[in-house]
């Protein structure tokens, strides 16, 4: 299961909630950094750790021969039980144009023959070379979104852009919500959610993260989304799935939906 987050405008924490939903989500993921601009997880929670492989030298490598195979070697662990591991993003944003976007979505859309999700972070929408392969190949687009005004403004505008069949996503695409950080300021959960017209999910009350990023405020909240969105992505693709053939014959008329 594939779910990508992504921004409007501005900076409203895709990153920091990738990575908290990475760290509590209910199964075994990969948090994938494929912001055009660059990764910066390594550089904030992983303390300045240096990648041993990650998303360029992926995507030389997928150049050379293909992704069969190739993504765990380019994987960090985040976790002490390797449960939720990271694909590091990009350190020389200028490389982004080189990076093949369709591959890379059709390999994260079933790693490990989907035993494992994969959360991407995808960055801020219309920024140059922004990987729009990975939101049409995903199962749910979360649209992270402070709770200012300004910031509901551009998001709602960005849900319409992403459900225009000409420029968005497209029909069969994954289904859309938003990840409300910070909400109560001033606006709360469910007018969010109302003005964006798609379902929204808290993950943060607002307090820092602190030093006890495990025990932070952040964390706890995130646990919540984290679930609410799994769930939310899976009823999704059960509903895409198609029905079980009523005879032996019956091969075409309830054929797959591809994204």
């Amino acid at each position: 299961m594939l779910i990508a987050l992504c921004s409007a405008k501005g900076a409203p924490g895709v990153t920091t909630s990738g990575l908290a939903l990475a760290l509590s989500w209910p199964r075994g993921v990969v948090l994938a950094e494929l912001d055009p601009a660059g990764g910066d997880v390594l550089a904030g929670y992983g303390r300045a750790q240096l990648s041993a492989g990650g998303l360029a030298e992926l995507e030389v490598a997928a150049r050379r021969g293909g992704l069969d195979g190739q993504l765990d070697a380019h994987l960090l662990r985040l976790d002490g039980t390797g449960r939720a591991r990271l694909l590091p993003g990009l350190s020389d944003p200028a490389t982004a144009r080189h990076v093949g976007w369709e591959r890379l979505a059709t390999a994260l859309a079933s790693v490990k023959g989907g035993a494992v999700d994969v959360v991407a972070d995808c960055g801020r929408l219309r920024a140059e070379h922004f990987p729009a392969a990975v939101l049409r190949r995903a199962d749910a687009v979360v649209v992270v979104t402070g709770s200012t005004l300004r910031a509901v403004r551009a998001s709602a505008q960005a849900v319409a852009e992403l459900r225009d069949e000409g420029t968005g996503l497209g029909p069969g695409a994954g289904a859309l919500a938003a990840l409300v950080v910070g909400p109560g300021e001033p606006y709360g959960e469910r007018e969010i959610g109302e003005a964006l017209g798609v379902p929204a999910a808290v993950l943060s009350d607002g307090a820092p993260a602190g030093r006890l990023f495990a025990q932070s405020a952040l964390l706890r909240a995130a646990r919540s989304a984290a679930v609410g969105l799994a769930e939310f992505a899976a009823a999704h693709e059960v509903r895409l799935a198609p029905p079980p053939a009523s005879s032996a014959s019956a091969t075409t008329a309830g054929g797959r939906h591809d994204r």
